[in-house]
């Protein structure tokens, strides 16, 4: 294991994950969702797997708390409490497949999900069938399942979500509360796993002030631009980082 050494957090590395968070933090804030599109596989390529999805599970822990503050008016708790028992049950088990297999395989894996859900977004089709417990234990369980594994479990929880027919302030709101579960989880099941070192955790904490600026300046935008807009950049943020993460 990398000790904890100046060499070993202040250098290019940490340079680029700065600013690819910074990023992400935009993507965040003004979806909703989409934290760990871009910061894990990049994190990835950087430190590892199982480091990355451990840095941006504090990261995200962080940016998402910004925008907690005023979603409880305006999200379903009711139809949210079957989507996190699914993630609860989950998560764990994502997280163990994540410590016990080869770490390109994860990474492929990253890929394969986001491109997978940006082309059934891309086709135009919409969950239309049932939204009581067992549908959305069942949206949650995948979800914790592929977050545990790959840290990018947001797809299925907004494909969910954007297919429900409500206003788009709602929608976010309930991304927003499931995507905060789906951190919290997946932070105690690598913490759990052993996946944190004090150089993990420090190097985390030193990209999250870029990450949270980033969720500022996102859930801004999402204040001013036209809510038309919404769907589609969420569509092209998951097709560009599905290809990007196969092909790299």
């Amino acid at each position: 294991m990398d000790e904890l050494t100046i060499a070993n957090i202040f250098n290019l590395a940490l340079a680029t994950g700065i600013g690819v968070a910074a990023f992400n933090g935009m993507i965040h804030g003004y979806t909703g969702f989409g934290g760990a599109l871009l910061t894990v596989p990049v994190l990835t390529f950087l430190y590892g797997p199982v480091e990355a999805i451990g840095m941006v599970a504090i990261i995200s822990i962080f940016g998402a708390s910004h925008l907690a503050y005023g979603i409880y008016r305006l999200a379903e708790w009711r139809s949210l409490i079957p989507i996190c028992l699914g993630i609860a049950l989950l998560t764990p088990v994502g997280a163990w497949i994540l410590f016990h297999i080869d770490g390109e395989i994860v990474r492929r894996s990253m890929g394969g999900f986001i491109l997978a859900f940006a082309l059934i977004l891309f086709s135009g089709w919409s969950y239309r069938g049932p939204r009581g417990l067992v549908p959305g234990a069942l949206v949650g369980g995948v979800a914790g399942c592929i977050n545990g594994l790959t840290g990018i479990g947001g797809p299925p929880l907004a494909l969910y979500q954007l297919s429900a027919p409500l206003p788009v302030e709602v929608q976010r709101a309930n991304i927003v509360v499931c995507i905060i579960f789906l951190i919290i989880t997946m932070f105690a099941a690598i913490a759990i796993g052993g996946g944190y070192s004090a150089l993990v955790i420090v190097r985390a904490l030193i990209i999250t002030p870029a990450y949270i600026f980033g969720v500022w300046v996102g859930s801004r935008i999402f204040a001013i631009a036209p809510k038309s807009y919404f769907k589609n950049i969420a569509l092209l943020i998951l097709i560009a980082t599905g290809l990007a993460v196969l092909v790299a």
